[in-house]
């Protein structure tokens, strides 16, 4: 019987509710800080050829990469007759996963003994063994990196749970009652997925469920090219660039060219980078999610369903052994900075064509930020954060403070729960960073400043980021935004580090990381003079951020309102 478009809407909500219901099973069930408080996961259904039809509103790079995670499994498994107690289990980023930190889990949701879609999701480990805990920063080979998991079709009662699987992976782990905390909550948010498909199969039918996934992703694929079909025909160029490689000075650059016609983007990224021996390479599948995510995040349309049907108006190319798309073997730990190098291409591209809906450039990195102890007899500490910065300015608004960019969205930690189980560290303060977003008629969001003292011994640092260099660009006459920044404390002394580092720390240092805020969009001479008083009154600009960057605002009025 044909399905009308009222059961359809309401089956395509439910599979969106289930997708974010699983989310929140994962979250509240993780041990670890990095996903039961900064979300860095993310939960999604898939249908039976393993695409996305609804993923929970969590990390965009995740789940636009989940789809090409089983497409890489497809290709390298016999998938034929799988049973409910299995499940497809990776982390290599060459076999379509993300870095390998990113554990993948996809379970097959069985009715009536018929396989009609798939549960899937990634968590972020803290730790998944390799050269060093926290970040290895000087690998550079994969396997350096940590254990790799190559796609497996597992058993779960005879490969976990105790199993022989699960032994093997968490005596490769530094941490691994966390590792294995956060893998049974990944196995429980697939299984809740299950259910609530498998219930709702009981109420429509099987085929019911199908024919709405198919016609999900088609409902999807139609919106996608109506607001494609709103930027006009043509061809442009954009590039963005990574500060340097690891303990290198030469920028990395990302280039594109978008070619639009009739509803349908192409994407040529020939003229980037080749890949490098450092972790800054960007796995495949990652690449591909940050692309498709930056084509989203400016298009008109604001409410086209997240699935796989919104890839398909886009054609891709990265040429294979460059920083975007590298050989097998590569290291890509720190593969986000890439990534966002992506989206700031493309942005760059279009804001030629459509400048009234491209934002200035944010902050736009993910600092990986690993502060770990190891103890005689004891299990090792690892703190481990990712996190953000400002966001950009656009026509009509200012850039937001202080949230990790548009491919992470992960939550803020608070302090409460990382001194609660690290007593190596102490925060000394955590603030927003007043000047730090770019001027403009609509101004930056800013950036923020967070001070770890070390309390105990044998402490080491070691973290990747970006923008210590090159700042976020100013769009339309905007202006640039600030620059981030890492030092230690120790003392009287003063240590500024690079971009990217491991330091050995002493007891009683401070380290220091400030990232920086987002940039401004349009001539700042534009700006209302309520909003620079509104600025002012709320410390988000300084007297003399006002006097240099907006001199059209009358000076005594500053200064009262200071």
């Amino acid at each position: 019987m044909e399905q009308d478009n009222t059961q359809l809407a309401i089956l395509a909500n439910a599979f969106h509710a289930i997708a974010d219901e699983m989310g929140a099973i994962l979250v509240r069930s993780a041990f670890s800080t990095i996903v039961r408080e900064a979300r860095d996961c993310s939960t999604a259904l898939l249908d039976a050829k393993g695409n996305v039809i609804a993923q929970a509103e969590m990390i965009p790079v995740h789940n636009g990469g989940l789809s090409e995670a089983f497409r890489g499994s497809a290709a390298q498994l016999d998938l034929s007759g799988i049973g409910p107690d299995e499940a497809i289990f990776l982390n290599d980023p060459y076999a379509g996963g993300q870095h390998l930190n990113d554990f993948i889990v996809f379970q097959p949701i069985m009715v009536e003994g018929e396989l009609i879609g798939w549960a899937g999701n990634t968590a972020h480990h803290l730790d998944v063994g390799g050269g060093g805990a926290g970040i290895n920063i000087d690998a550079d080979e994969l396997i350096q990196e940590g254990i790799i998991i190559p796609p497996l079709r597992v058993q779960v009662s005879r490969d976990f749970h105790g199993g022989p699987l699960e032994r093997l992976i968490f005596a490769n782990v530094r941490t691994a009652e966390l590792g294995r905390g956060d893998f049974y909550a990944q196995l429980a948010a697939n299984r809740v997925g299950i259910e609530r498909v498998q219930e709702l199969a009981g109420r429509v039918g099987a085929r019911a469920i199908k024919d709405a996934m198919a016609k999900t992703l088609l409902y999807a694929e139609r919106r996608m090219r109506a607001a494609i079909s709103t930027i006009p025909n043509g061809s442009w160029t954009g590039s963005a660039c990574i500060d340097a490689d690891v303990r290198g000075n030469e920028p990395l650059e990302v280039r594109v060219t978008v070619t639009v016609n009739d509803g349908t983007i192409g994407l040529d990224f020939t003229g980037t980078a080749p890949q490098v021996a450092s972790m800054f390479n960007s796995s495949k599948a990652s690449s591909l999610a940050s692309a498709s995510s930056a084509i989203r995040s400016i298009l008109a349309d604001k409410d086209i369903p997240a699935n796989d049907g919104c890839n398909r108006p886009l054609d891709i190319h990265m040429p294979v052994g460059s920083l975007i798309n590298p050989e097998p073997g590569r290291p890509v730990r720190a593969r986000i900075e890439a990534s966002y190098r992506i989206v700031d291409a493309i942005h760059a591209a279009l804001a030629q064509v459509i400048p009234d809906r491209v934002p200035a450039q944010g902050y736009n990195s993910t600092t990986g930020l690993y502060l770990t102890q190891k103890r005689e007899h004891a299990p090792m500490r690892i703190y481990g954060d990712v996190l953000g910065g400002g966001y950009g300015a656009a026509k009509g608004y200012d850039g937001a403070h202080a949230l990790a960019g548009i491919l992470s969205s992960s939550r803020n930690t608070p302090i409460e729960a990382i001194e609660q189980i690290h007593p190596h560290i102490r925060m000394r303060h955590y603030k927003l960073v007043q000047d730090s977003g770019g001027a403009g008629e609509f101004r930056g969001g800013l950036g923020f400043s967070r001070g770890i003292e070390v309390l105990e011994d044998n402490v080491v640092l070691s973290y990747y980021s970006d923008h210590f260099v090159y700042p976020p660009r100013g769009a339309n006459g905007g202006r640039d935004a600030s620059l981030g920044s890492l030092t230690i404390l120790r003392g009287d002394e003063v240590i500024k580090l690079p971009t990217t580092d491991l330091v050995h720390l002493q007891k009683g240092d401070v380290v220091v990381l400030t990232v920086g805020g987002g940039a401004g969009w349009g001539d700042p001479s534009r700006r209302a003079a309520s909003a620079i008083v509104d600025d002012l009154a709320d410390g988000i600009v300084s007297g003399e951020f006002v006097k240099t960057n907006y001199p059209h605002f009358p000076v005594g009025s500053g200064d009262k309102a200071a």
